[in-house]
């Protein structure tokens, strides 16, 4: 009788214990089902840049750009101004004014053709200037072909004229340049050149502080 009773016992165990171990299953499967299905994640190399390092690389474009403009108004402060003009054939200073009145041409003391050169000079400073030293120190002749080669352009000397006409008017304008000017005060003068062709005879002014070229004014050579 015993043996009977038990023996029910045992086979409800053992379909308790089945039942149990597909729930388990069930469980388990689904479980690892719904792992696999997400997403995969983005590898650390993948994944955006954040936000700041985007903004440190703009603040350094902007600083790089304005060191560029610093860089580039240093440059263009480092040159000096322009303190002389030349235009129209008037050559001016913080201290002078000279106006070329006209030229011509001359045979000098040589016998060789000259470049007669007048012009008109007021001291605008407050010391006393010879008008013949401030032309040799501002002006600047030379003869020779627009494109010709430095080899090519001459410098020009100045000339001594024929005793005839240093003894008239064109003598007393080469005097003039020789004689200190007092600052207010004007004058006439002239300065005389040999040249060797007739190649055109160009004249540069040059800036009083810097010695840079302002300006040509050109003679051309006829007949």
């Amino acid at each position: 009788m015993r043996e009977k009773r038990q023996r029910p016992t045992r086979r409800l165990r053992y379909w308790w214990a089945l039942v149990i171990t597909a729930l388990l299953l069930l469980v388990l499967g689904g479980g690892v089902v719904w792992l696999f299905s997400q997403p995969a994640e983005p590898a650390p190399s993948a994944k955006k840049a954040p936000d700041h390092n985007i903004a440190a690389r703009r603040s350094s474009r902007r600083a790089a750009k304005k060191r560029s403009v610093t860089s580039a108004d240093s440059v263009a402060s480092a040159t000096p101004p322009l303190t002389s003009r030349f235009t129209n054939d008037i050559y001016t200073t913080p201290t002078l004014t000279l106006r070329l009145t006209g030229a011509k041409i001359v045979t000098d003391k040589t016998n060789h053709p000259a470049l007669f050169i007048q012009y008109e000079l007021a001291n605008d400073g407050s010391t006393l200037i010879t008008p013949a030293a401030i032309w040799r120190q501002y002006a600047i002749l030379r003869q020779g072909q627009a494109n010709a080669k430095k080899s090519d352009i001459t410098p020009l000397t100045e000339a001594t004229l024929t005793d005839k006409d240093a003894q008239g008017d064109l003598g007393k304008q080469v005097k003039a340049s020789q004689t200190p000017l007092a600052p207010t005060k004007k004058m006439s003068g002239a300065m005389v050149y040999t040249f060797v062709n007739k190649d055109p005879i160009r004249l540069q002014f040059i800036d009083r502080d810097t010695g840079r070229p302002l300006g040509t004014k050109t003679y051309e050579i006829t007949g």
